[in-house]
């Protein structure tokens, strides 16, 4: 037989096991951009990114690091990249064609 009074004292499980970092923000950095405008210049076999400019300036992507596609009503083909300048998200709107940027990390 199960007394439950006994469990009272128990501490339910997960309890207090999360990690709170001190000074953590749950605010972006002021530098994150996310779904901002870019210009595929040029492509690789005629799929990857190559080339492409973004507020003005051009970056050359060093490696393709991944490639995956997001199905639904609106498909879109994604790539990571990494440049001299960072490593960065395009992702292409297959039914539009339109390409966006979003910054993973830039390099100082």
């Amino acid at each position: 037989m199960l007394r439950t009074e006994s469990l009272a004292t128990l501490p339910r499980v997960g309890a207090g096991t999360r990690s709170v970092r001190r000074g953590a923000s749950t605010q972006r950095p002021a530098r994150a951009v996310r779904n901002d405008a870019v210009e595929i210049q040029e492509k690789r076999f005629g799929y990857f990114p190559q080339r492409f400019r973004w507020r003005g300036q051009a970056h050359e992507v060093q490696t393709v690091e991944r490639c995956w596609t997001k199905t639904g009503r609106n498909p879109h083909l994604c790539f990571r990249v990494r440049s001299a300048q960072g490593v960065f998200d395009l992702t292409q709107n297959v039914k539009t064609n339109i390409w966006s940027l979003s910054v993973i990390r830039l390099e100082p």
